[in-house]
């Protein structure tokens, strides 16, 4: 009975594993796909290929690499547009200075006047003689024209004439050198006074009023503000790029952190022989600030990158590795050298492989 009973226990566990298999390899293909977790598997599949990175769906849109550019700052110091030393032409003591240091000439651009008493006694003995010659003119003509009418009736000699004659063409002569003298006293009356051009300022002052000052001594520096000159010396390639911004550039005051524009004022023809640069002056002619020599100013200009180094959207860039690649229309990886931002949110890069004009992918 026992041995009847373990059989039968035995057949039921057999016929029990027999259907435990039916059911797990039975045709019900949802109860293999209803794994846990198959739905999010399901949802990752489909946005993998509908995702536009993928390489299927890659942008192709393409830009061309441009050169960068470095950015170069000269430094220059405002001065005077035009300069002059005021020299006194004539030797005297300076009577008074109308001008101080700072200050602007008038309109007739007076700054000292000297003493003019010799000059004006000089004036007035020139003026008496040339009376007194009128007097010896007119009674000489008088002697001529009385002599010439004895001569003509025989009543005088012809030398008595001819020594009226004579008499009275050398008071005519003394007096044309008196009247030519008077106009050079008049001219040097005028340069005892001491004048510039009317609006400019004085730089320098080197005289007093009561200190005798002699012809040819410096009397003051004087300078032209109403316009500002700043000198720069440029290389060949910094000059070009200048004459590449067009007719006005634009300088940055640093002092007063403000941008004015200046104009090319001239361009020297030679260079300097120990710079090896060209010689290259601005002019500011308008501006809200005060004048003056001084200023710091600092013009910049763009130059082509020495080392070849272009400027690339950032969106080209593949990082992996800690290295960057740009891709080529055809999928070709080109390794890259990333040396820091540009403007516009670009890239500047370095590689052999890489010239501007290059083609590569905007967005791989």
């Amino acid at each position: 009975m026992k041995f009847r009973y373990l059989i039968f226990l035995l057949i039921c566990v057999v016929s029990l594993a027999a259907c435990g298999n039916d059911k797990l390899g039975g045709d019900q293909p949802e109860s293999e796909s209803k794994v846990p977790g198959s739905a999010l598997v399901e949802t990752a599949e489909a946005q993998a290929q509908s995702s536009p990175n993928s390489p299927s769906a890659a942008s192709t849109e393409i830009f061309v690499a441009q050169s960068a550019a470095r950015r170069s700052t000269l430094t220059g110091f405002t001065r005077a547009r035009n300069a002059m030393t005021l020299v006194a032409e004539e030797s005297g003591r300076v009577h008074k200075v109308v001008a101080d240091v700072g200050d602007t000439l008038g309109e007739h651009g007076l700054f000292a006047e000297l003493d003019t008493t010799f000059i004006e006694l000089d004036l007035a003995g020139n003026r008496a003689d040339q009376q007194r010659l009128k007097s010896d003119l007119a009674y000489n003509k008088k002697e001529m024209d009385r002599y010439k009418a004895l001569v003509k009736s025989k009543n005088a000699a012809q030398s008595t004439l001819d020594s009226n004659v004579r008499a009275h063409q050398a008071a005519y002569q003394q007096l044309r050198a008196k009247q030519i003298e008077e106009r050079v006293l008049s001219e040097r009356m005028k340069r005892f006074s001491l004048v510039g051009p009317a609006g400019w300022q004085v730089i320098t002052r080197y005289i007093e009023p009561g200190e005798w000052t002699t012809k040819g001594e410096k009397a003051a520096e004087l300078g032209r503000y109403d316009v500002l000159l700043i000198p720069f010396a440029l290389t060949s390639t910094e000059y070009r790029a200048l004459k590449k911004q067009g007719e006005f550039v634009t300088l940055t005051l640093s002092d007063l952190n403000k941008q004015i524009q200046a104009k090319v004022a001239r361009v020297s023809p030679g260079f300097d022989s120990q710079t090896r640069k060209i010689n290259v002056d601005l002019e500011i002619t308008e501006g809200d600030f005060d004048f003056r020599g001084g200023l710091r100013t600092e013009l910049e200009i763009d130059l082509p990158d020495p080392g070849g180094a272009v400027v690339v959207p950032k969106s080209a860039l593949i990082k992996a590795y800690e290295e960057y690649f740009l891709m080529t229309p055809d999928n070709q990886r080109v390794r890259v050298v990333l040396l820091g931002s540009a403007d516009d949110g670009m890239r500047r890069v370095s590689s052999p492989d890489v010239r501007a004009g290059d083609k590569f992918l905007l967005s791989p």
